[in-house]
């Protein structure tokens, strides 16, 4: 017997993070930096390095121009942030490429990382939210990201979300109780955290923050046990994988 109506009953509605939860890069970032130069004539640059500078650097600009730079009037929105990053990115990486070339490759990157050429789906991802669809719940996303995310989701042809709440959008970001609010707001009709259960990857951000928001929440933890350095995760509502937890809220009872 199918027992994912009886695991999702009490929820009107149901979130889901995207990056490593529903969607996946298809390969590392700095693997598609490289790329990028190489198609602007400029080949062989060390993924390493690019690796190490886009993690540096991205941990910097998170920091001092949070949420993409929403707070910065003086980084000129979401696309100058990342365009900056960018170029701080090879210009650290010893790459020698001009501005004016560097420029040309922050856009096609910020292009790219719209479409399925740096992004795949996760295993079940699209059969997950079609069946809960299929409950008649209300189902969104909840993501700290930029407005690009609508783009995402619509070209790697995940079924169609009720409504999406970004980040950049509103000026909160997880695990921000803010950001579950609005999320409450944006669901249509009147939902309470009680009825609500928020589906990611990141323990801080997803799961304690939409348990402190007052939502059910559960863990895909990617096959990790990072998660376990919080005490306080229950892991009856922690999945290894986001198919082990399609096939278990199909096949067991859960204490969701």
């Amino acid at each position: 017997m199918n027992k994912l109506a009886e695991n999702l009953g009490r929820f009107r509605l149901v979130t889901f993070d995207i990056t490593d939860t529903l969607l996946r890069f298809r390969t590392f970032p700095a693997y598609q930096y490289a790329k990028a130069a190489k198609d602007f004539g400029y080949p062989n640059l060390d993924q390493a390095k690019l690796a190490d500078n886009f993690n540096r650097h991205f941990r910097q600009m998170a920091e001092k121009y949070p949420i993409f730079g929403y707070h910065h009037s003086e980084i000129g929105g979401w696309r100058n942030w990342w365009q900056l990053l960018v170029i701080r990115v090879f210009e650290s990486s010893h790459s020698n490429i001009p501005s004016r070339d560097l420029e040309k490759i922050a856009n096609h990157l910020i292009h790219s990382f719209e479409t399925s050429e740096c992004w795949c789906r996760c295993s079940s991802a699209e059969a997950l939210v079609a069946d809960i669809k299929k409950e008649g719940k209300i189902v969104g996303v909840i993501t700290n990201s930029d407005p690009r995310i609508r783009s995402v989701v619509k070209n790697l042809e995940l079924p169609e979300f009720d409504f999406i709440t970004c980040s950049y959008d509103i000026g909160y970001q997880k695990p921000n109780r803010e950001i579950f609010e609005k999320a409450l707001r944006q669901a249509g009709v009147a939902v309470t955290g009680d009825e609500s259960l928020h589906i990611g990857n990141t323990p801080r951000l997803d799961f304690l923050g939409a348990r402190d928001a007052g939502w059910a929440s559960v863990l895909i933890t990617n096959n990790s046990d990072s998660w376990r350095e919080h005490s306080d995760i229950d892991p009856r509502k922690t999945f290894p994988t986001l198919r082990q937890f399609h096939e278990a809220l199909k096949d067991k009872r859960l204490n969701l």
